[in-house]
């Protein structure tokens, strides 16, 4: 693996909040027996969506502003395998005026080793409109408290 070779590590300023216990299925698998690379980007998604469940304490209002994917860098740094137990670590590192930036990684929860890491950016943007929008001060108060970290709400 070119990132395990590189040693390339995330800078993470504080410990992840969000855990996500995740069940591998059958077609996750490839025919070499470990986890398909396509199959993490599905592990991460459902990450996100219960980090966001979470910050807003179980409702999202979806018909309202929105976030959609703009940007991944994804590391794979190990093999996974159908018999190891993983959860998915989620957390919002920076807001910008539009902008949500995620760390998250895959993780065996066993040995706590880092299976594959991903930075991605979210862009929110009006659905009614399909142009992007400022990030609401409620949404930044909320991640912020969610976070425990008063300084990523302020805004950029």
């Amino acid at each position: 693996m070119v990132a395990a070779i590189m040693n390339y590590e995330l800078k993470i300023e504080r410990p992840f909040r969000c855990h996500t216990a995740i069940q591998m299925r059958f077609n996750d698998i490839d025919m070499l027996g470990h986890l398909n690379n396509t199959s993490y980007l599905e592990m991460f998604d459902l990450g996100k969506n219960d980090y966001f469940t979470k910050v807003k304490k179980g409702y999202i209002e979806w018909s309202k502003p929105s976030l959609m994917i703009v940007h991944l860098d994804i590391d794979f740094l190990a093999q996974t395998h159908f018999s190891e137990r993983v959860e998915v670590l989620t957390q919002v590192t920076r807001l910008g005026n539009k902008s949500v930036h995620l760390v998250q990684q895959l993780v065996n929860t066993d040995t706590g080793e880092v299976k594959c890491q991903c930075q991605s950016v979210m862009c929110n943007f009006d659905v009614t409109t399909g142009v992007p929008a400022t990030i609401t001060d409620e949404w930044r108060r909320d991640i912020a408290a969610y976070e425990g970290d008063s300084e990523l709400g302020v805004k950029s």
